[in-house]
């Protein structure tokens, strides 16, 4: 009985390439066992924040072509073998092996005298969307693309709405499957199968020393997972879609885009490679409307949603100014960061301070980054003490940024002021003996302390006064508070309204990530690589998902969220988090 053995398993994160838009995934929550493995030729050409247009509950539009493999003209059961370059399709008589070798085609190839049975999705009006361009090649319909089918070697039909590619003489196929958003057109000329393995091999395993040159043992194999995976869900600039940098997609399908906020985090996150990690910072800035909001995210169908998540972006400059020489970096990305970081600083003080104290609130939980967290009850607008530390800090972070690229001195000095200001106003308003609280500006009324992610206003560092610090740090470790084996809880399990979720009570990415460089900038280091050694062993044991469960450290929401998918995929944020804590909080 043949048994798939994979470096990641396309049931937890689709086989792709940096770059690309073509994918290779199992059937929605299939199974690599011997007569239940589907495959799938998918396309990641879907919308930002929560994949296609339409009913969030129904299918998703990402698997497109379903791939079979034939002898006497019956399909094989099958496995898969996944490496980090290629994709091996296996039956008992033989195998094809895959690899996207170039970010717009992928190239299949086997040996056995297996036939390619390939059957579209139907297409509109239930038609096939088969279209044999009498050239030896055959379009298909490719969710909002086309692909070309074009044989290098073996033969190609079409028998009843599906193609069949039959081996040559010497048994073997030799397909390239490349996407195009115009009518495409063979290429003359396309690497050959071994030149694409070598091409993916080349660009991966630069990618992975520059991003984590010094993983631990321990976190070794588990680390190349999170680097291939921020690998394959890196964009590239193509001159086809809305990305006019390289960003970090959160994950395939259901949030197939690159969130604002998580650029802002990537920017610590992936500061091995500093020119990304610079990039990826200064990519936020790239769709900001005429108030200065930023796009919440953007996906190659362009930006998603009217609304936006927090402003992380001067934390994530902070730390650049912190650990990088920026002056070194040109003038006009330095000006460009500027000008976005100030038109986005302005937009809270303008557009979400009702009551003009320099607190902003935020008008929809969508804004606060955390959707379910249990102070949202409060209702709108609500001030919240974390969201304004990043204020703060992005005041003092056009102050600094200022300095570099000779602003005039007056300008710098009132930021800093403005910065203290907040600071000074967040613990007016925000801070009791008893923890950190939200509170509803018009109603006046205040949260109970019982949510672990206003205190990333710890974040602030030593910029607070060491009492509050001191009580902060006592509160979250208190016993039966917040910590547990796998990491912090959101939301204190003791309190009446946890209830697991996103933010809620769950184990998330984010609040692991920011309460650790909290903790470091508070001056508990040591406290830092005590969450951060727990969330990598949950990771490690459970898997690069942004969501985990406090009680056991699973997968939380195994059944069906979004576009009726039936499990989250490794998510981006989540595998960049995994680095940064390998790489700076473990011996």
């Amino acid at each position: 009985m043949l048994t798939g053995k994979t470096f990641v398993d396309p049931l937890e994160m689709p086989f792709s390439r940096r770059g690309s838009y073509i994918s290779l995934a199992n059937q929605n929550g299939g199974s690599n066992q011997f007569g239940k493995s589907q495959l799938w030729i998918s396309t990641s050409r879907i919308g930002g924040s929560g994949g296609a247009p339409g009913d969030l509950n129904g299918e998703s539009p990402f698997r497109q072509v379903q791939v079979e493999l034939v002898k006497d003209g019956i399909a094989r059961n099958c496995v898969y073998h996944t490496t980090p370059y290629e994709l091996i399709f296996e039956c008992e008589l033989g195998a094809v092996r895959f690899c996207i070798g170039d970010y717009k085609y992928a190239r299949c190839r086997g040996t056995d005298g297996l036939s390619l049975r390939l059957t579209p999705k139907p297409g509109m009006f239930g038609m096939a969307g088969i279209t044999n361009l009498h050239d030896g090649t055959f379009k298909v319909t490719f969710g909002s693309a086309l692909l070309l089918f074009a044989p290098e070697r073996g033969a190609m039909k079409e028998t009843g709405g599906r193609l069949e590619l039959a081996p040559d003489e010497d048994g073997v196929i030799d397909l390239v499957m490349e996407e195009w958003l115009i009518d495409p057109k063979r290429r003359e000329r396309y690497m050959s199968y071994d030149e694409c393995v070598a091409n993916v091999k080349a660009d991966f395993d630069g990618f992975a020393a520059r991003l984590a040159p010094n993983l631990p043992e321990k976190y070794r194999e588990r680390g190349m997972q999170a680097v291939w995976t921020v690998w394959g869900l890196t964009v590239i600039p193509d001159g086809e879609t809305p990305y006019k940098r390289r960003m970090i997609k959160m994950m395939r399908v259901i949030f197939e885009g690159a969130f604002s906020w998580q650029q802002g985090m990537h920017a610590f996150f992936l500061s091995h490679d500093p020119d990304l990690s610079w990039e990826v910072l200064l990519s936020s800035f790239d769709v900001q409307d005429a108030n200065g909001r930023i796009a919440d995210s953007l996906a190659s169908a362009g930006a998603g949603g009217a609304t936006m998540k927090p402003p992380v972006q001067g934390l994530g400059l902070l730390w650049q100014m912190e650990h990088f020489d920026i002056s070194k970096k040109p003038k006009d990305e330095l000006e460009y960061m500027y000008d976005g970081l100030e038109r986005w600083t302005n937009f809270y003080l303008n557009f979400r301070d009702v009551d003009g104290d320099g607190i902003f609130e935020n008008q929809n939980a969508g804004e606060t980054g955390w959707e379910d967290g249990s102070y949202q009850r409060l209702g709108f607008p609500l001030a919240c003490p974390d969201m304004n530390a990043y204020l703060a800090l992005q005041e003092e972070a056009l102050a600094k940024l200022g300095r570099v690229i000779g602003r005039d001195e007056s300008v710098n000095a009132a930021w800093e002021k403005k910065s203290k200001d907040t600071i000074a106003k967040i613990i007016e308003l925000f801070w009791t003996e008893n923890g950190w609280v939200a509170m509803n500006v018009i109603t006046k009324e205040k949260s109970e302390p019982t949510s672990l992610l206003l205190y990333c206003a710890l974040l602030l560092g030593d910029r607070l006064p060491r009492h509050i610090i001191d009580r902060s740090i006592e509160l979250i470790f208190e016993s039966g508070a917040y910590e547990t084996k796998f990491g912090l809880a959101s939301e204190r399990p003791d309190s009446p309204r946890f209830h697991h979720g996103w933010c809620s009570g769950s184990l998330g990415t984010p609040v692991q990530a920011l309460l650790a460089l909290a903790l470091e900038y508070c001056g508990h280091r040591e406290l830092s690589k005590r969450i951060a050694v727990k969330y990598l062993d949950t990771l490690n044991e459970h898997g690069l998902y942004h969501i985990h469960n406090p009680f056991d450290g699973s997968m939380e929401y195994q059944t069906p969220m979004f576009f009726g998918e039936r499990s989250l995929f490794l998510s981006g944020w989540t595998a960049g988090c995994y680095l940064f804590f390998a790489e700076r909080y473990t011996d």
